[in-house]
């Protein structure tokens, strides 16, 4: 436990002192969001901060992680999306499509390199389609997300933190070091993000903290969910284990289908940035930026606890915990469809 606890704090002061070194590198090499009609911030803000959390994450992971291949394949595949993204942020503009099969490319690489895939089915080739898929899908819905200061980072910190509790319960050891070491990492750089925000994760940023999340995902196993299993006559766990995930990711996971859905039924492209997310409509509805982002917070504080309540349920108290966050998910598309977002 000594070690996981110092791991965080070392990505923790890390990231405090990084940051601002991140900020500056910015100023200097001119990585900016500038300001625009569709923009919040009415002033240039920093793009580098997605690089300050990979160095200090990193530093704590090898301090601690050592050199399994699984923590290598983690690294070295965070190191592209990182890269990656830091393109765009430098101004070189990249067709979504490129971004999305160069992502796919990246999630493969992983998958042969990390040997981390679902283990759905018998067959290797569908389990990996399927997980360079669900990664390409969260790298790609944390950048989407990434729209108010604080967002990203502080839903990838409480995140991670129930990912690190549930890990912590089911004894993977190697899940508890990582998700809690980005927790550090998002902790201390959530100091010069929270609003008003001094230096912004950038798409480098939020398509890795959207990867790592989604390795979360694919890693964790929640072992107390056997007899539901059975219960339901599923041979493999991950069948229903996966649910409990997916119910702490729900926030980017609903935010990309709801704004998917409204711009196919108002014939928007779904590439073309805009301030129809779920995020800037509860903005509408009279919320300060950080009054919004707050409640985000709380959303993911409830779903991290309904997540947490499954663990050891029976088949009865396993639906009726997912009734209930399919009642929010139904409840929230209705209730944020009837707030016009700005113009899209």
């Amino acid at each position: 436990m000594l070690k996981y606890l110092i791991s965080f704090v070392i990505a923790l002061i890390g990231s405090l002192i990084v940051s601002p070194a991140a900020r500056y590198l910015s100023f200097r090499l001119n990585i900016l969001d500038q300001p625009g009609h569709r923009k919040i911030h009415k002033k240039p803000v920093p793009l580098m901060g997605g690089e300050a959390i990979f160095v200090s994450f990193s530093l704590a992971l090898i301090i601690f992680g050592g050199f399994s291949r699984e923590l290598i394949g983690i690294l070295v595949m965070g190191i592209f999306f990182v890269l990656f993204g830091l393109l765009d942020d430098a101004g070189i503009n990249i067709r979504a499509r490129y971004k999305i099969w160069s992502h796919l490319l990246f999630s493969f690489a992983f998958i042969y390199f990390s040997g981390i895939h679902f283990t759905f089915f018998r067959t290797d080739w569908i389990n990996w389609i399927l997980t360079a898929s669900f990664i390409t899908f969260m790298a790609n819905s944390m950048n989407m997300l990434d729209g108010m200061d604080g967002l990203d980072s502080g839903i990838t910190f409480l995140a991670s933190m129930f990912f690190a509790i549930l890990a912590y319960n089911s004894g993977q050891k190697d899940l508890i070091l990582i998700s809690i070491t980005l927790m550090g990492a998002t902790l201390g750089f959530l100091r010069y993000n929270f609003n008003p925000a001094s230096i912004f994760l950038g798409e480098a940023g939020s398509t890795f903290l959207g990867f790592m999340l989604a390795v979360f995902a694919i890693k964790l196993n929640i072992y107390g969910l056997w007899g539901v299993a059975l219960s339901l006559g599923v041979e493999r766990l991950q069948f229903v284990s996966f649910l409990v995930p997916l119910i702490i990711l729900g926030i980017p996971i609903f935010d990309t289908y709801f704004v998917f859905v409204n711009r196919f039924l108002h014939n928007i492209k779904f590439s073309q940035p805009g301030k129809d997310h779920s995020h800037h409509r509860i903005h509408l509805m009279g919320f300060s930026q950080r009054a919004t982002v707050l409640t985000l917070y709380a959303i993911q504080v409830v779903l991290g606890s309904i997540a947490l309540a499954m663990i050891r349920a029976d088949v009865q108290q396993f639906f009726a915990l997912l009734s209930i966050v399919g009642i929010f998910f139904v409840g929230f598309t209705i209730f944020l469809s009837r707030y016009e977002p700005y113009d899209v």
